[in-house]
Order: C-alpha cells, then structure tokens, then sequence
C-alpha cells in the first residue's frame, strides 16, 4: 500500500510539474504583437490638406456644388480595386429569324477605347476580354410595343441583364468584373429604345446598371432583312464605345454632373482658387477629372486600410486564441509604413515647387492603395480567417479524449490518498482519545 500510495503522488506531481506545463508550451497559440498605438494614431476622418491647383470661373461655382452633390448621392460606383476586368459582349437575341451580326470591336478598342485605359493607368489597369454570343434569346424582361417601336420602361431596366441563358464569365477571376453588353433584338422588336420617366423613347439607346456595367441596343438598318450578314464596322462602333466610356465613368466614379465652364468669361477678382479649366481630350478624361480621381481613389483607399487595420486590432484583442503569425504583424508594419509615406507625399505637395505637385500626388495616391492592399491581405489571411470559426468548445472536445484516460486514474488515486488520510487521521484521533482515557483512569 505503501509503494502504491508513493507511485500516485509521483505521478500526480509528473503530471503538474510535467506534463501540464509541456501541454502548454505545446499547445500555446503564437501571436505576434501588433502594433496598435501605431493603428490608433490614424484616423480615417482626419481631413487630409490637398492643395488645389486649378481655375474656377466663381459665376458657375453654385450649379457646380449642386451637381456635384447630387453625382455624391450616386451609388453606381464600384469600389476601387488595382485592377477591373472589362467583358465587352455582342449579344444578338435571334439570327435564325434576324441578321446575323458581328463586330470589328478590336479595331473599335484600340481606337476608342484603349486611349481612355491608358490614361488611367497608373491608377488602375483595365484589363480587355471580347466575345459574341449567337442565339442568346430574349432578355428576361418583354419589351412594349407602341407606334412601330419596342421600348423599355426604366422599371424593366434592373431585371435585364438577368437572363440565366447569357454567360458574362470572366476569364479573369480574381479582379473585379465590369460588363458592357451590345444588345442586338430579334428584327421583329427593332427599333428598341428606352423610355425615360415621362414615356419620351425617342433617341435613348444604352442605360447604366449600377456596379455592373452598361447596356447599348443596336438596332439595324431597316432594310436588314432575316438571313443578312451584318458586320458592325469601326466607324459604327464609335457610337457604342462612347456609352461605354460614359458609363465607365461613372462606374469607377468620375462626376460627369461637374463639368466646369468652357466658354470664355471674365474671371472675376474675387476668384481665390486657383483652377484650370479643360475639355475632355480624345482620352475621354480631363485632366482636372483625372486629378479629382485621384484624390478620391487617395483618400477612399486611406480611409479603407485605416479603418481596416484597426478592425485587424479590435479582431485580435476580442479573440485570445487567435493565431497571429510573423506574417501578419510584417503586413501590418508595411501598411502603416505605407500610410505614413502617404502622408509625407501629401506634406511634400504643399513645399515643393509646381512641377512636383502631381509626381507627389502619384506617390500618395500609389503608398495609399498599397497601404490598403496589405491591410486587407492581413486582415483576410486563411491563418486569421480560420480561427473565427474555432471556439473553445471545440478545443474542448478535440483535447478530452486524449485527457480523460489520464485523469480519471489520476484522480482515482487522488481520491485514495485522500480517503486513506481521513481514515489514518481517525485512527490516530482514536488512539489518543483512549490514551488520554487511560492516562485519566490511573
């Protein structure tokens, strides 16, 4: 009994001084220290100081707010992202009964098209994809007849793109995708116009679909007839590629409800800003609108990796069991790195002579999107995202079936000894009350 009562109180104490501690060590969730003073001294509401550079005619300053806040209350813009994937698709609803079409859309691209992309290159890349789609059917919604003509009415416009039967695939599957869809109707439905909210279907042809895409009706000569062979030339398609490029516009966010003045006019001299005034060029893009994008996309992609950053913090101090890794906390660093050179790129606009202001906005512009972009990748790693699904309860039961054969004998003897030792210390208690007894007797 002796030697048994020695081997459970060595392995009790095996078990804490031993295996607890190495269970612990084991076990342990690794987490690297985030920097969240530096997280914190961020604020994504903080107004960042950008000086203006441009020239503005005060007679038209009122219509100009007011544009442009009714373009603010739009919410047809897509988030920002590096890069977008632009799926231009012919989409004829019946050649068997009607013509069928094709399209020089490379030469179109290129002409058209490809000058507007590489203007906005440097703040975000559009990448091309083509295709036609033959016998695609009618579109989910029916088209009303009235005076020889097919007409949408701006209800149907939502539900129209939402045929199960048209494939819009990207081949790109990561970047965010932007369709521009060239519908051509079934002969019987030509012409196809768009009814604005007075009934007015005179003229109207393409209609935006609010961070999708856009939407041209072709509608053929009127002496197409079924069987014909209709290929849509580069000169034919400048037309559809300038509602495309409309609509482009403001999908990635330029304010077409802001046009400045073009006409000339004495500036008053109480003009304080300084901004110049341009007509869109043959890239379809200002220059002023290029540079109002730019500080848009500037402080959206700051106030995105700010606010990112400190959701990662608040994430990880909620959630004690949250692996995070070297990694991660590099990511973090990198972020805040880029968010300081941010702003000292912005801070370098306001010393540095006029040939610098745009080189400096550009770097700005390129640290805030990086600094967005590592804030995300830290926040979303398959590392952080798998241990929100993992509670305790389920560390409970993966640990309890390896545990529970070892303690419960462990506990066992526990019990033993405990009981052996009340049960000695009444016969110790025992003995002296009948040697006390005794001692009393004599």
């Amino acid at each position: 009994m002796h030697r048994e009562r020695q081997v459970a109180v060595f392995s009790i104490l095996l078990l804490l001084l031993v295996g607890l501690p190495l269970w612990w060590t084991t076990t342990r969730v690794y987490r690297a220290d985030l920097p969240a003073d530096k997280v914190n001294h961020f604020v994504p509401e903080n107004a960042l100081e950008i000086p203006l550079i441009f020239y503005i005619d005060t007679e038209h300053l009122l219509s100009t707010e007011k544009a442009r806040k009714k373009s603010q209350s739009s919410h047809s813009a897509v988030n920002y992202a590096p890069e977008y994937a632009l799926t231009l698709t012919l989409l004829n609803e019946d050649p068997v009964n009607g013509a069928v079409v094709d399209w020089d859309i490379e030469q179109a691209v290129d002409v058209y098209l490809k000058p507007f992309v590489d203007k906005i290159s440097s703040l975000t890349k559009l990448s091309l994809s083509s295709q036609v789609l033959h016998h695609a059917g009618p579109p989910p919604v029916v088209p009303l007849r009235a005076n020889n003509q097919s007409y949408l009415t701006p209800e149907m416009l939502p539900h129209f793109v939402n045929s199960p039967s048209w494939n819009f695939a990207s081949i790109d599957p990561i970047s965010p995708m932007l369709n521009f869809i060239l519908f051509v109707p079934a002969l019987a439905s030509q012409p196809m116009h768009i009814a604005d909210e007075k009934g007015d279907t005179q003229g109207t042809e393409a209609f935006l679909v609010s961070q999708w895409g856009g939407v041209a009706i072709a509608n053929l000569p009127d002496t197409t007839r079924p069987g014909d062979k209709v290929k849509l030339s580069q000169a034919n398609m400048q037309k559809y590629i300038g509602y495309y490029i409309s609509q482009l516009r403001r999908l990635i966010g330029i304010r077409n409800g802001t046009p400045l003045s073009t006409h000339n006019s004495h500036t008053h001299k109480s003009t304080i800003s300084r901004i110049d005034t341009h007509l869109a060029t043959e890239t379809g893009i200002s220059d002023w609108e290029f540079d109002a994008l730019l500080r848009q996309w500037l402080i959206h992609n700051r106030r995105t990796a700010i606010t990112t950053l400190q959701s990662l913090v608040r994430l990880v101090n909620s959630l004690q069991n949250m692996v995070v890794m070297d990694e991660i906390k590099a990511q973090v660093d990198k972020s805040l790195d880029a968010l300081y050179k941010a702003e000292q790129a912005l801070t370098d606009v306001l010393t540095s002579n006029s040939s610098r202001f745009h080189h400096c906005y550009q770097d700005a512009f390129e640290s805030a999107a990086a600094a967005a972009a590592l804030a995300e990748a830290a926040f979303f790693d398959p590392s952080m995202v798998s241990m929100l699904y993992f509670p305790d309860q389920h560390k409970y039961a993966i640990y309890m079936p390896f545990f529970l054969p070892v303690a419960i004998p462990v506990l066992a003897a526990i019990k033993r000894i405990i009981s052996e030792r009340r049960r000695n210390s009444a016969i110790v208690a025992d003995a002296n009350a009948a040697d006390h007894v005794a001692k009393k007797s004599n």
